[in-house]
């Protein structure tokens, strides 16, 4: 049903279904045909550009959705930025249906450009393994101008089923209870808030798929008690969103599982069975290259480590960048994060590695507590090597954040520019 691309996807759920809820806001709701109609009366007050990368504003809000599809629908590239960040200054152009900034978790974000055929592989794969339908309603509560955001409403507007647009703050679960959401996308940090806000919300929602980052345990363990079901998942922007997914919430009790790769995705791991290694990944949803670069080809070789089993699902270990050398000693900083994570009086944690002239990198961890630096510190001591244990602390109220939701690591490493090592915040 997908025709030529997603600004028509709603064209053709207009026409079948032009009265169904496509969009449900604060305020009411926008069915298939409004939005439609909507959708073209922008378009049509678009200048003719084929092929341009345009940046449009993204906000979580019926007026950034509708341009951005209009942008699409007039034949433009758009690129989805923040809706209070400086616009990039691009002069590309790209056959891409779309293009998308990467993360920047702990690096220069890039723009990736993904394809008409990128973008109906991933979704494809998704709603096979996810078994959507028109039914369903998407919870979109990540930002749009991220590929995990967006996706949300190319899965919603595919399968012509309703999302519900809301803000992820603390207003979060009335509206959980007011629209009765069936599926949500998250990032691990805000499973464990909205978990703290109102359990009963988060046991509401008919499944959460989990990604972003690593799941970590405590916070698994957290909303299952609350009763809610979680889909840890594993996917990235250059593979336009979703390569992985447990089937159902049962999984297995094993840190950092994600399950088998979906329908269409061949995932490798540059170990032997079992053991852990540098994930690729193949197949049609996988981009093309970087915008400014040479065009690629073959398995993407990813920034991720991890192991597959025999049964094919992957276990992801951390990233290349999170194993760093500190006096001489290789260290897990992902490893450093889970003893932590363990510790009573620990509510969150992001570490990092900051050059140090005497340690080479110096490992620094950053904590959200309802205790002392120097009893985390103390209790850190029967948990970790020596050569492991951070030589730096800050206790902070919040762990900064990128729009995503994933840990601004660049952040924590210049909260830790300063070399004394003293506690902060």
């Amino acid at each position: 049903m997908h025709g030529t691309g997603p600004a028509d996807w709603i064209a053709v759920a207009a026409r079948e279904a032009g009265d169904q809820p496509a969009l449900i806001v604060h305020d009411g709701v926008v069915d298939y045909g409004t939005l439609d109609a909507q959708v073209d009366a922008r378009a049509s007050s678009l200048p003719q550009r084929d092929g341009e990368i345009v940046p449009v504003r993204m906000a979580l809000d019926v007026p950034s959705i509708v341009d951005f599809f209009a942008h699409m629908r007039a034949g433009q590239c758009p690129l989805p930025v923040s809706p209070d960040g400086a616009i990039p200054d691009v002069r590309a152009r790209s056959d891409a249906a779309v293009a998308i900034r990467t993360s920047g978790t702990s690096g220069v974000p890039k723009l990736a450009p993904l394809t008409l055929d990128n973008l109906d592989a991933s979704i494809t794969a998704s709603k096979l393994r996810l078994s959507t339908s028109a039914d369903d309603r998407w919870l979109a509560c990540l930002p749009l101008h991220h590929i995990g955001g967006l996706s949300v409403l190319l899965r919603t507007f595919a399968t012509s089923g309703a999302a519900v647009i809301a803000p992820f703050d603390e207003q979060l679960p009335s509206v959980i209870a007011a629209t009765a959401p069936t599926i949500a996308s998250m990032v691990p940090t805000m499973v464990r808030r909205l978990v703290r806000w109102d359990p009963e919300a988060a046991g509401t929602i008919g499944r959460i798929l989990v990604g972003g980052a690593r799941l970590a345990p405590d916070i698994a363990v957290e909303a299952h008690a609350a009763g809610a079901s979680l889909l840890p998942s594993y996917g990235m922007t250059e593979a336009s969103s979703q390569v992985a997914t447990a089937r159902s919430a049962d999984w297995p009790d094993i840190a950092g599982y994600v399950g088998p790769a979906l329908d269409g995705f061949t995932v490798s791991v540059s170990a032997p069975l079992g053991e852990v290694g540098v994930i690729s990944i193949d197949g049609p949803a996988v981009f093309d290259g970087y915008a400014g670069e040479e065009p690629r080809s073959g398995p993407f070789v990813t920034s991720d480590v991890g192991r597959l089993e025999r049964d094919g699902s992957l276990i992801v270990v951390g990233r290349r960048d999170d194993v760093v050398v500190s006096g001489g000693e290789n260290v897990s900083l992902q490893a450093v994060e889970g003893a932590i994570r363990e510790i009573d009086g620990v509510v969150d944690v992001a570490v990092v590695g900051v050059d140090d002239p005497e340690w080479g990198t110096a490992v620094c961890a950053m904590v959200v507590g309802t205790t002392q630096v120097d009893a985390i510190s103390e209790a850190a001591t029967s948990r970790l090597a020596g050569f492991e244990r951070p030589k730096r602390w800050a206790l902070v109220d919040a762990i900064p954040l990128l729009a995503n939701g994933k840990p601004d690591l660049a952040a924590v490493r210049t909260a830790f520019d300063d070399p004394s090592g003293a506690p902060i915040g």
